[in-house]
């Protein structure tokens, strides 16, 4: 997918034969390699590298992933934000329709055994809208690399890399503690986990129980809630918290609103119930998320 040029990055990275998008280059680091760029509609062909490669779709795009792994051929399609995991040495192809900010991250065999203690084995297709959900870190490293592509800010490479690499520990510990769980408990099929997960984001300020939920991905109640723990990793009302407690945070740092508005946005009881949450999940008050006293 990127462009590289004589010296500027790894020296297994090569130009493939339709890249396409600004002309940026991969950004070389110590275990992880960073390439990001606002990347229009494009076919790439059959490729492997020795390297992994987290390729992220950082906007919603059409795509279509194939990869070869043991002589099984894998297909997944997407429509909205996604991570596509390749393991290291993987014969791989992939189509987009429609311009999206894209991310690539090279990792080094050595960086995913002292991250995570093992090989990579299985690729996979993960929904970024969810693992954003679960994890605020990955939320706003995302962030930062969506206003890259669009050259909304400028940061050093070295704090680009540093970013990439973080970020890539981040995703390759998901798709490990994924790979633990037997195949049966994986989850729910991205569709309707999307459209459950959209559900939570469009009615935070609502009541939303278990039953709700399960009605709206259309299983029972017992078996929607083991399927979602399968995908996400929490219980179906647990994630709903998380996904409160994130939105919060994501008004906050607006500067344009107010810890007690926040909290009926949020779908908190009320303020002091969000500064209970919030104290345990970021170790800090409400407030202090606000730019203007953040700064103070």
């Amino acid at each position: 997918m990127p462009t590289s040029r004589a010296g500027s990055a790894p020296r297994h990275f090569t130009i493939p034969i339709n890249n396409s998008g600004r002309g940026n280059v991969p950004l070389p680091g110590h275990g992880v390699s960073v390439y990001y760029d606002l990347q229009p509609s494009n076919r790439w062909p059959e490729q492997q590298y020795p390297t992994a490669k987290i390729v992220i779709a950082l906007e919603p795009v059409e795509a279509l992933m194939q990869w070869s792994r043991d002589g099984i051929r894998y297909s997944e399609a997407s429509s909205g934000t996604h991570v596509w995991i390749i393991p290291p040495d993987t014969p791989h192809s992939s189509e987009w329709k429609g311009t999206a900010a894209m991310l690539v991250l090279y990792v080094e065999r050595d960086f995913i055994h002292d991250e995570c203690g093992c090989e990579l084995a299985d690729g996979a297709l993960l929904s970024l809208a969810v693992l954003a959900r679960q994890d605020y870190l990955i939320t706003q490293l995302c962030r930062k690399f969506h206003d890259l592509c669009h050259r909304r800010r400028s940061h050093s490479g070295l704090l680009k890399v540093a970013g990439g690499t973080l970020l890539a520990a981040l995703l390759l510990k998901v798709q490990f503690a994924r790979n633990l769980r037997p195949f049966e408990q994986r989850g729910l099929d991205e569709k309707r986990l999307r459209r459950v997960t959209d559900y939570i984001d469009a009615h935070l300020r609502e009541p939303l129980t278990r039953a709700l939920l399960a009605n709206v991905s259309g299983l029972t109640e017992c078996h929607f809630s083991r399927m979602f723990k399968g995908s996400t990793g929490f219980s179906p009302m647990k994630f709903v918290w998380r996904c409160r407690i994130h939105r919060a945070r994501q008004l906050l740092e607006t500067g344009e609103w107010k810890v007690v508005a926040v909290a009926a946005e949020a779908g908190f009881f009320d303020q002091s119930h969000l500064d209970r949450q919030f104290r345990k999940e970021f170790g800090c008050t409400p407030g202090s998320a606000i730019p203007s006293r953040r700064a103070s």
